[in-house]
């Protein structure tokens, strides 16, 4: 079987008042739009910890001054090398969407937690969030 090789990543648990952070996006393996965490590849020579707020920017144009590591887990191990970093975010402050790559099509949604985690389309953001609760 051939290995995909794909950089580690982040994956992050954005709460403010009993809210979840969310985006929606069009995502070329499902059929539709998917509704995700906030996430994203680590780039070269960065640390989990800036990859994690500068997806945060990026996808929401929100920082946060609150941090905490969840855990981190493989997203799938049987084919490809990807590990996520789950972090939580708090404190949350509107800064504006930083840089998108050409095509996203991101939307931020906020949506109570109550109920969300039968929402989420992929595994990564229902793993993170996972990791939150049981903290």
């Amino acid at each position: 079987m051939e290995v995909l090789h794909r950089p580690d990543s982040v994956s992050i648990v954005a709460v403010e008042d009993e809210l979840l952070v969310v985006v929606r996006q069009t995502r070329a393996g499902a059929d539709g739009r998917t509704l995700e965490l906030p996430a994203g590849s680590i780039e070269d020579g960065e640390t989990p910890e800036e990859a994690a707020a500068r997806e945060l920017v990026e996808e929401c144009g929100l920082t946060a001054e609150a941090w905490s590591k969840l855990g981190s887990f493989w997203a799938a191990p049987d084919y490809a090398t990807e590990y996520v970093h789950a972090y939580e975010a708090r404190k949350l402050a509107d800064v504006g969407i930083g840089d998108r790559e050409e095509g996203d099509d991101l939307v931020t949604e906020r949506l109570p937690l109550a109920g969300v985690l039968g929402e989420l389309s992929d595994a990564n953001s229902l793993a993170a969030l996972a990791l939150w609760l049981r903290r």
